[in-house]
């Protein structure tokens, strides 16, 4: 017998320790059947950690997890699946060899009766209504492509629909919007206005307009506490959220100016970098990305725009050696001709910072400790970045060198990311999505990193989703649509005409425009 209300979920001064660390301290939170409710905060506020501890992957360690007032913190991730409570990830979890149909059908297979499976599976069944699944998600021209080689974008709404097909009565959705284009945003908005009352939906994300948008009520976590929760008005108006939000905490990265150790030459001077020609590119000898044309100088910054699925992280992992350029593809980095193998690529001066990191188990110092080792030795190469260098640079890490990076927030597993391919002395760095998942504050953090790393000679090439971020850092775009150039212009010469151009290609509203 409990002391609550009837709800749906209750957590009941849920705690989470990781030794001396408190990652969630005495948190309380009741949802209602067909609640609409986000959890926001910086990185490292705690909300992943409490997603895990509501799905049944981390186990707290005080208080306790009611789902329809019934204490389920012995169960685990699949017994309450199998209760109703379902899930999306920071990062698309979905099986990348098996293609989007077969995705869902495994969705569809969990949900079937077991004496029924068998059946089911010989008659095609679950794959008929697979494609009916996607077919209602807009997916069905994916059905047959392997979840791997799909845009980023149609990923994500796979996963959702994978999420969605054993009909969960709660929903935990992470991160939803990260890495999406305006147009997938908005898309996301719907889906979740489009649920069934029934389904209750607990958030977290850091795209405040889609929180305001889709949010009856707001959690604020910060270092694991309670901050406040209200209506998405008594949220934006609470001074001690604004504190804990949008401000930067800590020293920022721009308050280390002995990292630059020499003036970079005026514009006219600076050298060429990476001269790119004609590059093509693609998945299985289908090309995805024709004939792109760009140069990268020394210590100028340009942006690589476009929707998802338009070719940005294709022609990334291309220049990175990780997708096969083919003819009449020609690039030169530091004025030789580009190596095919991507550690040699790497090793020639040009390093990528994926999308979603891809960090190894090991610590802050450990990932530090092998980047140096390995990184190359050639004094024609980018400048050396001592681990000091680093440190300074990226001062969060400093305090977490003993932690494993899975244990990192997101913009400390960022920060190391970047960390990681600053020890490999680029000329050159690719970040892909560099703010994806990160709060505000820790954007202008990363977005003076970036600056600052850029100031020091570095050529950089950014792709990413958030436009006024990549504008404010960019001296040149490039915006792709369709894997084709549709637009190249300096950014200190964007004229009016420019923006328009810019916005109906990246499907964006123009501020103050009419609805």
């Amino acid at each position: 017998m409990n002391d609550y209300p009837p709800a749906l979920l209750h957590l009941d001064g849920v705690g989470r320790r990781y030794g001396g660390l408190h990652a969630l301290h005495d948190i309380s939170i009741t949802l209602p059947t067909g609640a609409r409710h986000a959890v926001i905060g910086p990185n490292g506020a705690g909300k992943s950690t409490l997603f895990g501890v509501i799905a049944g992957s981390v186990r707290p360690t005080s208080g306790r997890v009611l789902l329809d007032g019934r204490d389920v913190n012995r169960l685990g991730p699949a017994a309450r699946a199998r209760r109703g409570v379902g899930r999306t990830f920071q990062h698309p979890a979905v099986f990348g060899r098996l293609s989007a149909a077969a995705n869902v059908a495994l969705a569809i297979n969990r949900r079937t009766p077991p004496a029924a499976r068998s059946a089911s599976a010989r008659r095609g069944m679950n794959t008929d209504r697979a494609r009916a699944v996607l077919h209602a998600a807009g997916l069905a021209a994916y059905a047959d492509m392997p979840a791997a080689a799909l845009p980023y974008g149609v990923r994500r709404r796979l996963e959702l629909a994978v999420a969605l097909t054993p009909q969960p009565r709660l929903l935990l959705l992470d991160e939803p919007s990260a890495g999406l284009d305006p147009g997938d945003v908005a898309q996301l908005v719907e889906t979740i206005r489009a649920l069934p009352p029934e389904v209750t939906v607990l958030l977290i994300d850091h795209h405040l307009d889609l929180v305001w948008d889709v949010a009856d009520t707001v959690t604020v976590l910060q270092h694991g506490n309670h901050i406040a929760t209200g209506t998405p008005d008594e949220i934006r108006a609470d001074t001690a959220v604004r504190a804990v939000y949008l401000t930067t905490a800590g020293t920022p990265a721009a308050a280390v100016p002995d990292c630059v150790p020499d003036p970079v030459p005026p514009s006219g001077e600076r050298r060429r970098l990476l001269e790119v020609r004609n590059l093509q590119a693609g998945y299985d000898g289908a090309p995805a990305v024709h004939d792109l044309n760009f140069d990268v100088f020394e210590g100028k910054i340009l942006a690589l725009l476009g929707r998802n699925g338009a070719g940005k992280t294709t022609v990334l992992n291309a220049l990175a050696g990780l997708t096969p350029l083919t003819p009449p593809t020609s690039v030169t980095l530091g004025g030789g001709r580009l190596p095919t193998a991507a550690h040699r690529i790497a090793r020639a001066g040009l390093t990528l910072v994926p999308q979603g990191r891809r960090l190894f188990s090991l610590t802050v110092a450990e990932h530090l400790t092998v980047a140096a080792a390995t990184a190359t030795r050639d004094r024609h190469v980018g400048r050396q970045w001592s681990r000091d260098d680093i440190l300074a640079l990226l001062p969060a890490l400093g305090t977490r060198l003993r932690h494993s990076a899975e244990r990192l927030s997101g913009g400390e597993q960022q920060m190391l990311a970047f960390a990681r391919a600053l020890l490999a002395r680029p000329r050159v760095l690719l970040l892909d999505e560099p703010s994806e998942g990160l709060a505000p504050a820790l954007v202008q953090q990363i977005s003076v990193a970036i600056s600052t790393i850029a100031a020091q000679g570095v050529g950089v090439v950014i792709a990413e989703q958030n436009l006024s971020l990549a504008l404010s850092l960019a001296d040149d775009v490039v915006v792709l649509e369709h894997g084709h150039v549709a637009l190249t212009a300096a950014t200190a010469d964007f004229t009016e005409s420019h923006h328009r151009r810019l916005h109906d290609l990246l499907g964006v509203t123009p501020v103050g425009a009419n609805a």
